[in-house]
């Protein structure tokens, strides 16, 4: 009967599975004396498939142990010694106040008044040339440098103007000017060092007899006291310049001339000099220096109209301590100023004026008044060397409270290194304080 499509059925070929390839049995040789046994020979344990060159796992594991151990122990001991160079930077921003200054006060070079100061005395001789016009007839008084010595004590002793100084021989020199000796003073050894000042002394009479080398002078007016022998002077240069007779001369405009040239060379010189001088911690204004010139001088070689012209200047000049200053800004223009010691940057850009400055005795100066003006800013000290001392070993989260017991800091901040390190070097030298204005 014919079939449909529907019923065939087309079988698809099976595969048959292999058969499993035969197992090699390890073959041990055939025993000829146990032939006759008819006993299998034991079969030999399979052997672990292994890479030759590969070590044991349990020595790779301990190799591996061993340099975490080391990594780690390297790690600790870089931290332990980090912190044996523990370094600190501190950053304090002073308290400060700007204020205007207008302000005048009496002040003293012996600390009579809440505000002193203190003297700065140089000189200088100053030359040129000039053309001589004619001759005339002059009498000049030699002069010279001596040193007088105070022997008598402590105390210091004004001699006033013309005071004498006579040699052995009976001449006399003067002074043109007051002038005080030192009193003695005690050095660090025990030893007394006797007062002496410089200045300046002239023949009591014109003359060539007066042109002296080096001697020592007495004090005529001393006599009968015991200040007498305690009281005396040496030269310091000879005394020359003394002279009757023809000399060269220049005319009245030339001497103008040259003795407004000099005293301008003199000045600014002088005030060069002594701005190079002024000692740490000091300021000095140039409204606050005094000048004193000598008459001019005219010398000329024989036989020439070739003549030498000469002034000498004597400079005097007031300095005053910048922390006294400063405080003394704070005292009359600060509300509220509680007396701490103080620091003002702005001080040179402050204008000094001392009043009737024409009608001052210099150089011994007494009682004087000057005026302040200008913008200030007053600055609080601190003592870093004791900030630093107080901060040395302490826990950093102790910072701003020990910072809150010091009234000039206004704020602080504190960076350690290692960043790391809780604490603050126990050696207050690795701890460096600095202040900045804001």
């Amino acid at each position: 009967m014919a079939r449909s499509i529907q019923d065939i059925v087309i079988h698809k070929k099976r595969k048959r599975p292999e058969p499993p390839a035969p197992r090699e049995e390890a073959r041990l040789p055939v025993s000829h004396g146990n032939s006759g046994s008819g006993k299998k020979p034991p079969k030999e344990p399979p052997k672990e498939s292994r890479t030759p060159d590969a070590p044991p796992d349990q020595p790779r594991f301990k190799w591996r142990g061993a340099y975490g151990v080391a990594l780690v122990s390297f790690v600790f001991l870089l931290f332990s010694l980090s912190l044996l160079f523990v370094g600190a930077e501190v950053t304090v921003y002073p308290k400060r106040a700007t204020v205007t200054v207008s302000k005048s006060a009496l002040a003293s070079k012996d600390g009579a008044t809440p505000l002193h100061f203190n003297t700065l005395e140089l000189s200088r001789t100053e030359s040129m040339e000039a053309q001589a016009t004619g001759q005339k007839e002059v009498k000049r008084k030699a002069s010279g440098t001596i040193i007088v010595y105070n022997a008598y004590g402590p105390s210091a002793q004004k001699l006033i103007k013309n005071t004498r100084f006579e040699t052995a021989d009976g001449k006399i020199y003067r002074i043109a000017s007051a002038i005080t000796v030192p009193g003695t003073k005690v050095d660090g050894d025990g030893k007394t060092v006797l007062g002496s000042v410089e200045t300046v002394v002239y023949a009591d009479e014109p003359g060539e007899e007066y042109n002296i080398g080096k001697t020592d002078f007495t004090l005529p007016g001393f006599k009968g006291t015991a200040r007498y022998a305690k009281f005396y002077a040496r030269s310091k240069t000879n005394m020359q310049g003394g002279m009757i007779g023809m000399a060269y001369a220049i005319s009245p405009d030339d001497e103008a001339d040259a003795k407004r040239v000099l005293e301008s060379r003199l000045r600014e010189i002088l005030l060069a000099e002594a701005k190079k001088n002024v000692p740490e911690g000091y300021i000095l204004y140039e409204s606050g220096v005094f000048l004193d010139f000598s008459d001019l001088k005219v010398a000329g070689g024989e036989g020439t109209k070739n003549v030498t012209v000469e002034k000498e200047g004597k400079f005097y000049a007031l300095l005053w301590n910048r922390g006294d200053l400063a405080k003394f800004i704070a005292q009359t223009s600060v509300d509220g100023f509680d007396g701490a010691p103080v620091e003002s940057p702005t001080l040179d850009a402050l204008s000094l004026a001392v009043k009737n400055k024409e009608s001052i005795d210099y150089p011994r100066f007494g009682t004087i008044t000057i005026s302040l003006s200008g913008p200030a800013t007053v600055v609080w000290a601190l003592d870093k060397d004791a900030l630093a001392d107080e901060l040395k070993g302490k826990p950093k989260k102790s910072f701003q409270s020990i910072l809150s017991r010091y009234g000039a800091v206004d704020r602080a901040e504190l960076s350690l290194s290692p960043f790391w390190a809780q604490s603050l070097p126990d050696d207050k030298d690795d701890i460096e304080v600095t202040t900045v204005l804001e």
